[in-house]
């Protein structure tokens, strides 16, 4: 289905992309809360969501989501639109609810997506590729630079000829820990190492630190604020996505002190 289509079967306004409506998009997925997003959703999908910042934005090019669709006669703001004109990601608004919005495109034949990856595909390295390291600055509370060190690890890896289902998994961690650290930490750094066998993610804050790991690993258990919350985040599901995707994960932390994220994610399958 080409994306002028979803235009006109949702009735929908362009706010970005006008010259990318010949743009085919076969698979959907729903949601306002971004974790699920960066968790489920398939690269090339169409993304149905309220969520009107640019967070919406910044998740859907880490992903590599072929368009968005602003559901319940919502606008995007306009820091959303200038992002999703600089990334070349196009944003529709309809009047439709979520239920209708997605309803109306598989009644046209539109599907679901659900990508699940729980381990790495056993994949050959590419010949070119370098063992590498980067270090990417997080400042606490800096919300609209959410997604900007994550994305900039995806570029890098891509540029060494990472396979994509690495770089997907690779760029869902590294997306998960920066927000965690702009929501909760008054700064920190994320580190980026790649190696032949494997790519390792840590990330290195300094705030009031967790007081109880094994209750902030629990899916759905969350302390965010309004804030975090009206970003699309904040749903519980930041640490339990980390873990998700690694292949090794480890995290240690003081109260008052700061926190210690590691994840491992390998290039090839163990045995």
């Amino acid at each position: 289905m080409k994306l002028a289509e979803v235009r006109d079967i949702l009735k929908a306004e362009v706010y970005v992309g006008h010259d990318h409506l010949e743009l085919e998009v076969n698979t959907a997925f729903s949601a306002d809360l971004m974790s699920d997003v960066l968790a489920f959703a398939q690269p090339g999908c169409l993304l149905i969501t309220g969520i009107t910042n640019a967070q919406s934005v910044r998740t859907a090019f880490a992903l590599d989501i072929a368009a968005i669709v602003v559901c319940r006669g919502k606008t995007p703001l306009v820091e959303a639109v200038e992002m999703g004109r600089e990334l070349g990601i196009p944003i529709l608004g309809t009047r439709q609810i979520m239920f209708e919005t997605c309803g109306r495109l598989f009644q046209k034949g539109m599907i679901g997506c659900v990508h699940v990856a729980e381990v790495a595909p056993d994949v050959t390295l590419s010949p070119g590729t370098a063992c590498f390291e980067s270090g990417h600055r997080v400042l606490g509370r800096h919300f609209s630079e959410a997604g900007r060190a994550a994305n900039e690890i995806k570029k890098t890896l891509r540029s060494q000829g990472i396979p994509e289902e690495i770089v997907r998994r690779v760029a869902v961690v590294a997306f998960e820990a920066e927000v965690n650290m702009i929501s909760y930490a008054d700064h920190g750094t994320l580190f980026c190492y790649v190696t032949p066998s494997h790519i390792s993610l840590e990330a290195i804050d300094r705030g009031p630190g967790i007081p109880d790991i094994d209750l902030a690993m629990q899916e759905g258990y969350s302390t965010a604020d309004d804030t975090i919350r009206s970003l699309g985040f904040g749903a519980g599901m930041g640490l339990a996505n980390i873990k998700r995707f690694s292949d090794m994960f480890e995290i240690s932390s003081e109260v008052d002190k700061g926190t210690y994220l590691r994840s491992i994610i390998n290039r090839r399958k163990t045995h």
